[in-house]
């Protein structure tokens, strides 16, 4: 079982040849509303690659909050755990995608700031050894830490993306319950304080993570702990949309660990399942299912691509 703990946000996407600079105007070439939120997001993923996959959150008891939780349904998330604000706006997202695929975001957490008490109990009656947790920064950070130290104690794998990465209090042992932590490469750096990798894994190792799994886009990612080698090369594609690349990474890759494929191999599927969401545009609509993940990897294999054994 996958569960995740995190954000449910409406997307609001503008599309521009190019972001605007500072005090600048620029026409738009379309917008679109997109189902969105870290949290929902990497459960769409979990699920569409047939992980039995339960997400907890919390939607205002508005239009966005009925239509983002019939969609996750539609998608096969058991959206049960999820609570309904009588006061706050669900969360929304503000998006500005540019011609290459390259993205903006600004956040307005609305519910998904008053995730607390009610959302951890409802976990709780979640949790059970074997499980896989994912967790994200869109919620408050101290209920994330305590979902991660619940699971912990109840023999979970909890994966952690810090993103975003503003809202993380860096303290000796903050990642002590996090057996997975998957920054990309910009966070890694800022956390860390540093722009070497070696440095900035040390440093994570060193607050507690078991593993570290660093995502570089287009040039692959960088994994220290449970891995073979630490330099992954990305599967070359046409980008269209970064939008949702790294929650379908973190979702393919709690998917797989769910269904028993070894790190490298959960690896390789997250970097097919990322690879594969940037050549479409949205967010949850834009990630593959267990099918386009198969077929890809098969392809790429034919082709010689050097991949792990259990990959598929």
């Amino acid at each position: 079982m996958v569960i995740s703990f995190g954000s449910i946000n409406m997307d609001l996407v503008v599309r521009c040849e190019r972001a605007p600079a500072q005090g600048e105007t620029v026409v738009s070439t379309g917008w679109l509303t997109n189902a969105g939120g870290k949290g929902a997001n990497q459960a769409v993923q979990a699920a569409r690659l047939r992980a039995e996959t339960y997400l907890v959150g919390r939607v205002g008891s508005d239009a966005f909050g009925r239509d983002l939780l019939n969609g996750l349904s539609a998608y096969g998330v058991n959206v049960g755990g999820v609570t309904v604000d009588p006061v706050l706006p669900t969360g929304v997202a503000f998006i500005v995608v540019e011609r290459g695929g390259e993205n903006r975001i600004v956040v307005v957490p609305g519910a998904n700031g008053a995730v607390g008490a009610a959302e951890l109990k409802i976990l709780d009656g979640l949790l059970q050894p074997g499980v896989v947790l994912l967790l994200q920064c869109e919620i408050p950070f101290a209920v994330v830490l305590e979902a991660a130290q619940m699971a912990h104690q109840r023999g979970a794998t909890v994966i952690l993306d810090p993103s975003p990465w503003e809202s993380i209090t860096l303290m000796p042992g903050v990642f002590t319950d996090v057996d997975y932590l998957m920054p990309n490469e910009g966070e890694a750096r800022a956390l860390a304080g540093t722009n070497d990798l070696d440095a900035a894994a040390a440093v994570f190792l060193g607050l507690g993570a078991r593993t570290v799994v660093l995502k570089r886009g287009e040039k692959g990612a960088f994994a220290v702990g449970a891995f073979e080698s630490p330099e992954v090369p990305a599967f070359s594609v046409v980008s269209v949309d970064t939008t949702a690349a790294g929650d379908s990474f973190q979702g393919a890759f709690a998917a797989s660990l769910d269904q028993g494929f070894d790190p490298d191999a959960a690896l390789c599927r997250a970097m097919a399942a990322g690879a594969l969401t940037v050549t479409r545009p949205g967010a949850q609509q834009s990630m593959p299912d267990e099918v386009e993940v198969t077929t890809f990897l098969e392809a790429r294999l034919r082709r010689g691509d050097h991949l792990p054994k259990q990959q598929i």
